[in-house]
């Protein structure tokens, strides 16, 4: 098996594909907007579970990955939350 390197054209091809847009942003945005695509999950699986306790449901399929998807979206912001209290906790135990 061969490895070729890559040369000067395929990194300029990597780095055309970075959206400068993305970067600006900064951490607060991405944080407000994937907690805000988080909370729209949880709001389609509720409502998805309203059309399973009225019997309206056409495809169950959809529906159970729509509800695994915002329990997951769910366990992951709390782990976000969990890792942010850590990191503030381990500030506040440092000496100056």
């Amino acid at each position: 098996m061969q490895i070729n390197s890559v040369g000067a054209a395929g990194i300029q091809s990597l780095q055309s594909g970075v959206k400068p847009e993305a970067a600006e942003g900064g951490f607060s945005e991405l944080l407000q907007n994937f907690l805000g695509e988080a909370n729209q999950q949880l709001q389609q699986a509720d409502a998805a579970e309203a059309l399973m306790r009225d019997g309206k449901v056409q495809n169950m399929e959809a529906l159970m990955y729509q509800i695994e998807k915002s329990d997951i979206a769910l366990k992951l912001v709390t782990e976000i939350r969990n890792k942010a209290l850590e990191s503030y906790q381990e500030i506040m135990r440092m000496q100056v």
